[in-house]
């Protein structure tokens, strides 16, 4: 499959200004582009912003990350460091976690504690 990247920023960006919170119109966004196998598409990117508005929206709760191809113990800490960044730049109370050896990142909401 051959991706118009651009096309897909555009969409992603008109998709994300348009609501306050995750719609699932996002994730058909990210999911035309799911088997493209080039890199630089954005869709990580939109699945760390996923991944902080759940964390948002539940307070007092564990939210897994999962990105589009799977994760390996080192692209999970990875992945963590690049979300930790992100929240600290937003100015969140949210903790990244990426148990030792595991492949999984996790977002803890700690909003009101």
């Amino acid at each position: 499959m051959t991706a118009d990247y651009k096309q897909l920023a555009q969409e992603l960006y008109r998709v994300l200004n348009r609501f306050r919170c995750w719609s699932p119109e996002i994730d058909d966004v990210i999911s035309k582009y799911e088997y493209a196998t080039t890199r630089g598409t954005g869709r990580t990117t939109a699945l760390y912003m996923k991944a902080i508005t759940e964390a948002l929206e539940n307070p007092g709760k564990s939210v897994e990350f999962i990105d589009h191809y799977p994760h390996t113990f080192l692209s999970a800490k990875s992945h963590g460091s690049n979300l930790a960044n992100i929240i600290i730049k937003l100015g969140y109370d949210i903790a990244v976690t990426v148990p030792s050896g595991d492949g999984r990142v996790f977002l803890y909401n700690k909003f009101g504690q």
